[in-house]
């Protein structure tokens, strides 16, 4: 008894020290002998992961030696080269494999011998049908046929898989004997463990039990004094008369309880006003949070320069799913590169000039569509009169800027309309008579006479100013669309019969490539075959001798229509930068001698009536594509041009 009152008295570091020796001895030896056993063990399983290999590469050894077989056997029956490729494959695998194999099981002489002997007769095998391939190569088949029936080969052959079988039967008794050992070794190692684990079990039991009456006992009477609280909310802890640092804790918790006490009830009287201050501040914050993230336009707020918040409209500008929690500084990733820097310059002056800011550029979504947006920001300025923050707001002007394009088109159609009229009536008819006099004057002439030609000249551009006047009046109507289910692919291999001509002139290459599955489209058949005969024809102008021209076409949906994605494209010279956004415009051309700039203009109409788009990527030395989305079911638009 004194000696477990001096023990108690100890500090409780000493007395764990004097408790542990015991079963850190014990555990250490345990340790030992379970290292040995697992190191055992562990050379057991790597012997087996060999015998494994072995047995594999063997396995693939005999695979290849039957693969030489069967594409020596194919190439004599058919005298087809495609059946070396197999047998060439085999022979510089087989070679490299016995090497493997042999090297594998070096350390076993019976084996090694084996499969030495093995190889010798795979080089016998493939030498005679070496010499037997050049001679049917030379045209005399007749001694490898004679090979064949005479079962030389299949003799060859089983002699190496009876090797080979020799060879897994030795090594599953290998295999065998290993799993005997491992099976032991195992047996070892969970007796090591269960029977080490038990003994070790006594000294800490007797361990635990100590500390229990010296640490727990006293620790588990004390919490049970706190829990029952017979001194009101805060306990009153009994002070143990003890030298040791439990002693020391009730006596330190004697007098936090004291201390305690008197600070609760100051406590107490703020309790009732802070949970009020709280509940009128969660319902400030809900209702400010209610606006944020359901407000029909894009809210911000940078500080510093860098964007810290986003509300979800600003987010599903951006092109992101705003239940997917991502870093604000990625709104300036959705930025189109061309007003990227352009807007982070703006964005940067305005922060450090400390004025509003504002702007307006393009989201560019993941499927490739993009949104205008006005942009405005303000500084939030504090007491002091700095201003860290900017409030900001991101208006979706798509809608605006479309029906502000659509008018103006719509105007410049309405002029375009009367001037064709007036040139068709008042162009036409004395072109009409032009021509017929030029061709009746030609008549007078021989042709050899140099009047004749100019009168040819005449005759010619006359012929031109008609085509540019039937282009303008064509440009300008409205269209009828006679709807109608077909296969594209039909539709652009009648187009390529049109123009195989003049490709072939250049020694083009048209290449095609359509899915076998692609679905029918509901479209004006005839307008589409224009639209898809006029870009063929650019790319034919625009290319060289033995240029490229790849026509392919494939289903995508966009804003939840189905639709079919046509692209055309050539490695001609391409389109200058500054020439791309303009191609699409009535009367632009690009240096062609007697274009009209109408064709693409007129293709576009036509597109757009049908609900679909087209667009235009290229690079200058490099090649142009035209990529055309129609909607497999019609969609008709109103007529727009200009």
């Amino acid at each position: 008894m004194r000696i477990f009152r001096r023990f108690n008295n100890l500090p409780i570091e000493k007395k764990l020290l004097l408790v542990s020796v015991i079963p850190i001895l014990t555990l250490a030896v345990l340790s030992i002998i379970t290292f040995n056993s697992v190191q055992t063990f562990s050379r057991d399983e790597d012997r087996l992961n060999q015998v494994y290999h072995v047995q594999t590469t063997a396995a693939d050894y005999l695979r290849l030696v039957v693969d030489l077989e069967t594409g020596f056997r194919g190439f004599v029956l058919t005298l087809q080269p495609k059946f070396l490729n197999p047998y060439h494959a085999a022979k510089q695998r087989v070679l490299e494999v016995g090497r493997t194999l042999a090297h594998m099981v070096e350390h076993d002489q019976e084996q090694h011998a084996e499969i030495l002997k093995t190889q010798a007769l795979v080089q016998t095998l493939m030498e005679d049908k070496d010499r037997l391939i050049e001679q049917a190569k030379q045209g005399h088949a007749d001694e490898a046929l004679e090979y064949i029936e005479s079962g030389a080969g299949r003799r060859l052959m089983l002699s190496i898989r009876e090797e080979i079988a020799r060879f897994d039967k030795r090594e599953g008794e290998v295999l065998r004997q290993t799993l005997e050992r491992t099976s032991k070794d195992r047996g070892f190692l969970l007796t090591v463990i269960v029977g080490g684990g038990s003994l070790a079990l006594i000294p800490m039991v007797f361990v635990i039990r100590l500390l229990a009456q010296s640490i727990a006992g006293p620790l588990v009477s004390l919490a049970k004094s706190v829990e029952n609280r017979p001194g009101g909310p805060v306990p009153e802890v009994q002070v143990l008369d003890r030298g040791d640092e439990i002693g020391d804790l009730t006596r330190v918790m004697h007098e936090m309880s004291q201390q305690i006490r008197e600070f609760i009830g100051q406590i107490q009287t703020s309790e009732a006003a802070l949970r009020n201050l709280n509940i009128d501040l969660s319902n400030s914050e809900s209702k400010y949070r209610g606006i944020v993230d359901n407000a029909p336009f894009g809210i911000f707020t940078a500080k510093d320069g860098r964007i810290i918040f986003c509300n979800r409209q600003n987010w599903r500008l951006a092109g992101h799913d705003p239940d997917h929690s991502l870093d604000p500084e990625r709104i300036w990733d959705a930025i189109h590169s061309v007003d990227r820097d352009q807007v982070s310059d703006a964005f940067s002056k305005a922060t450090t000039q400390q004025v509003p800011f504002e702007n307006v550029f393009r989201f560019v979504h993941p499927d490739g569509t993009t949104h205008k947006v006005l942009s405005r920001a303000v500084p939030i300025r504090d007491g002091q009169g700095s201003g860290s923050l900017y409030q900001g707001f991101n208006v979706d002007i798509t809608a605006f800027e479309q029906m502000k394009e659509k008018l103006s088109r719509t105007e410049r159609l309405a002029t375009l309309g009367q001037v064709a009229a007036g040139i068709a009536h008042e162009i036409r008819n004395p072109l009409v008579g032009i021509g017929s006099t030029t061709s009746l004057l030609m008549e007078d002439f021989p042709p050899e006479d140099a009047k004749r030609q100019d009168l040819q000249t005449i005759l010619q551009e006359t012929r031109r100013l008609d085509r540019i006047v039937t282009q303008i009046v064509e440009y300008a109507r409205p269209r009828d669309i006679v709807p109608g289910s077909f296969e594209m692919a039909a539709l652009v291999e009648e187009t390529l019969d049109l123009v195989r001509h003049s490709a072939g002139k250049k020694r083009l290459n048209l290449t095609v490539s359509f899915p076998p599955d692609l679905p029918a489209l509901e479209a004006d058949r005839d307008q589409i075959k224009q639209v898809v005969l006029n870009v063929i024809q650019n790319s034919i102008e625009a290319l060289e001798e033995y240029g490229d021209i790849r026509i392919e076409a494939l289903e995508e949906l966009r804003d939840g229509h189905r639709g079919l994605l046509t692209t055309i494209q050539d490695n001609g010279k391409g389109i200058n930068p500054e020439d791309l956004p303009r191609i699409f415009d009535p009367f632009f051309t690009m240096g062609k001698r007697r274009g009209t700039g109408l064709g693409l203009a007129i293709c576009r109409n036509i597109i757009e009536e049908h609900g679909g788009n087209v667009r235009a990527d290229s690079q200058a030395g490099v090649g142009t594509a035209i990529s055309i989305w129609l909607p497999l079911t019609l969609q008709p638009q109103p007529a727009m041009s200009a």
